[in-house]
């Protein structure tokens, strides 16, 4: 439930609402606002006391009942989008990033220039994985810890932030250490145990919708990470599987505008794994920054013929440059701004 305190509310009173939400069994969240201060209220308003009872309470202007699972992601509990700071680049509330870099670190040579490539084009903050989750046991599986050590090594020499997955416990705590933002794969967009852990390690989460998630679980995956302490999420749709074989997934554009207008997150979309070959994602592109997206997540190679891993959607990180210029009219368009 969402408790709306009157303009103004003292320091005092809102603490004193906090201790009745907690006497009731809620957890409660506080967000203030410039003039007034809401709370929303964790638990399951099926077996605990109704808070409605609190309208009695002269500080408070409403209590609202909020019977969606994902309250904390919600509209309701925050009406203004939400800004989500990767290193020093802002993502979110008119904010617009484009996320790009190889699949996979592979070497030295082929991240330094795959980030120095991407730079020029004007970009930011480069995703690359160390962690591979394969279908195949013989396929390329990243490369772990060294990987990581490299991408330290270029978050120090060219001053972009880093986002990398991470697919087991064991591995969150060196990669919080090392990147600015934790992805979570659409393959354990639902791994409760890893979602946790996560949240807990201090750093903000890329979480990609699962490839046969609904919109809701992939929402209420999100308020797993927001219930558990983190409070910056970022949402990513990538695709579902679906009976369509003209691409590697089926890019579900309808659940970016419904992420957009149920939750306060940012979202942003994977064109690259959506489409499956490079010749779609532009198109791709351009139609999650029209639906409303906060930007695209593209993968990039100095040689994608030479890739050790999803070589067929790697776009060539050389003419990023190119593909920037098509993509900016769409983006003054949307009436958003990125650096």
């Amino acid at each position: 439930m969402i408790i709306v305190l009157k303009p103004y509310s003292h320091d005092d009173d809102v603490e004193d609402v906090k201790q009745h939400c907690i006497k009731l069994g809620y957890d409660p969240r506080i967000i203030r606002g410039v003039e007034r201060t809401v709370i929303a209220c964790v638990g399951d308003e099926l077996t605990h006391r109704s808070l409605e009872a609190l309208k009695a309470m002269p500080v408070i202007e409403n209590v609202l009942p909020i019977q969606k699972r994902h309250k904390l992601a919600s509209r309701e509990f925050r009406r203004q989008d939400s800004v989500v700071k990767m290193g020093a680049f802002p993502i979110g509330a008119g904010h617009f990033q484009v996320i790009a870099g190889p699949c996979a670190v592979e070497s030295r040579e082929q991240i330094y220039q795959a980030t120095g490539d991407l730079l020029k084009a004007g970009i930011h903050v480069i995703r690359a994985g160390t962690f591979k989750p394969r279908t195949s046991p013989y396929d390329f599986q990243g490369l772990g810890d060294e990987g990581l050590d490299l991408l330290a090594a270029v978050k120090e020499e060219f001053g972009v932030a880093i986002i990398t997955e991470v697919v087991g416990i064991g591995q969150v705590e060196h990669a919080a250490r090392t990147v600015d933002v934790l992805q979570i794969g659409a393959r354990n967009c639902q791994n409760y145990n890893l979602l946790e852990t996560v949240a807990g390690a201090g750093k903000p989460v890329l979480l990609k919708r699962g490839m046969a998630t609904t919109v809701e679980e992939w929402l209420s995956a999100a308020e797993y990470l927001l219930v558990h302490g983190c409070e910056d999420v970022i949402l990513c749709e990538r695709g579902i599987r679906t009976f369509e074989t003209a691409t590697r997934n089926t890019l579900d554009i309808s659940a970016v505008a419904v992420a957009k207008q149920e939750t306060h997150l940012p979202v942003v979309v994977d064109p690259s794994h959506a489409a499956g070959v490079q010749s779609l994602v532009e198109p791709l592109a351009k139609a999650a920054i029209a639906v409303g997206a906060d930007g695209p997540l593209i993968e990039a190679h100095p040689n994608p013929v030479d890739a050790l891993s999803d070589a067929q959607q790697q776009l060539p990180s050389g003419d990023f440059g190119e593909l920037m210029k098509k993509l900016r009219p769409y983006i003054e368009l949307a009436g958003k701004t990125m650096p």
